[in-house]
């Protein structure tokens, strides 16, 4: 299988994006550990994999808490020995629009989306350093942080200020043979933070597909990002959106 012998840490592994990553990697030969602030959709995601005959474990952290990222880290060296692939995925969004934002949500937004995202991600980036064997990041952007919106200008914000850190991770971390990249997707499964607010059959707006997003349109992505068909691939997003920002 394509990721025969690697550890994988996904982050954010609620009902929708982050848990079908997470069983992709799996299905594709990963042990994975199933990381997210709610313990429960942790082990669910992990239980799920479980079932399907792989191999996984749930952990809980708080991105945003140094210390808390450190122990669930430690929980999974302790379990599988090391982290060769990480995933970035968890987030939380915004709603209002600008003249009414309050400075909280964006305070929090930026917390977890960037600041989250950089503590997970040096976290692991020293273990894989100290590995020795190089390694495979896939950060989660979203369309929003292509363009303007009429709302969550944090969310947008957080997710375009992504891009750059992709970027910028990628060309430090080469030396250490460690690749980065990101998938940006477009309206997909639920909405951020909203588990139980699936899309209706209506055709949406600007897809080009003509279909709204499944959680698989971007498992699908990360995992050619992490697998050995992406080596000479680094520092680049793959927009998964159904051609939404080709057509505006």
């Amino acid at each position: 299988m394509l990721l025969d012998g690697k550890v994988a840490l996904v982050s954010g592994t609620g009902p929708n994006i982050g848990a079908e990553i997470a069983r992709t990697l799996a299905a594709n030969g990963a042990t994975v550990a199933c990381m997210d602030l709610n313990d429960e959709y942790a082990q669910a995601a992990a239980i799920s994999i479980n079932e399907a005959g792989g191999k996984a474990i749930g952990v809980a952290a708080d991105i945003t808490q140094p210390e808390s990222v450190e122990k669930a880290i430690e929980e999974v060296l302790g379990a599988f020995g090391g982290i060769h692939l990480l995933v970035n995925d968890a987030a939380i969004s915004d709603r209002k629009p600008f003249l009414e934002a309050e400075l909280s949500d964006w305070k929090k937004v930026l917390d977890v989306v960037l600041t989250g995202t950089f503590i997970v991600s040096q976290q692991v980036a020293r273990k894989m350093v100290a590995q020795g064997d190089g390694g495979a990041v896939v950060n989660l952007i979203s369309t929003s942080g292509h363009r303007g919106e009429v709302a969550r200008i944090a969310y947008g914000t957080a997710k375009s200020g992504l891009l750059n850190f992709t970027r910028s991770m990628a060309v430090q971390l080469a030396p250490h043979k460690i690749r980065v990249n990101s998938v940006t997707p477009t309206t997909t499964g639920t909405p951020v933070g909203r588990p139980d607010s699936p899309r209706d059959d209506n055709k949406p707006p600007g897809l080009l597909v003509n279909r709204w997003g499944r959680p698989t349109d971007q498992a699908q992505a990360v995992l050619f990002l992490l697998s050995p068909n992406a080596d000479f691939i680094t520092g680049i997003d793959i927009p998964c959106d159904g051609g939404s920002l080709a057509g505006r």
